[in-house]
């Protein structure tokens, strides 16, 4: 049976986690400059279309994701990350929806 689309991104999501992870000290975490590098390198229109490039957006998101605050972003608190990632995006989506609709029914 072959993975869905979702399954497949999952699977996908995972394994950025730990490809990221390994690239300095623990590999079952990301540090601040590993979180960095995952997000510019794997979404990064997403990021600049939030405005969100500037440094100190991807610090806070950090220092929000790290629960236990060891300076490091373990699997759990990596989903937070993706939870404010796909809560903006979601919010985006919606945006985009709003303006084709609008678009399509000369409401501008």
């Amino acid at each position: 049976m072959m993975d869905t689309p979702v399954e497949e991104s999952l699977f996908q999501i995972i394994h950025s986690f730990h490809q990221y992870a390994a690239q300095e000290g623990d590999v079952e975490t990301l540090s601040l400059e590993e979180l960095k590098t995952l997000l510019m390198d794997n979404v990064p229109r997403f990021m600049e279309s939030l405005g969100r490039k500037e440094p100190y957006f991807i610090t806070e998101l950090f220092r929000a994701a790290d629960k236990d605050k060891d300076n490091q972003i373990c699997f759990d608190e990596f989903l937070y990350v993706l939870g404010r990632l796909l809560r903006d995006y979601h919010l985006q989506y919606h945006q985009q929806l709003c303006a084709h609709h609008c678009t399509q029914h000369n409401l501008y």
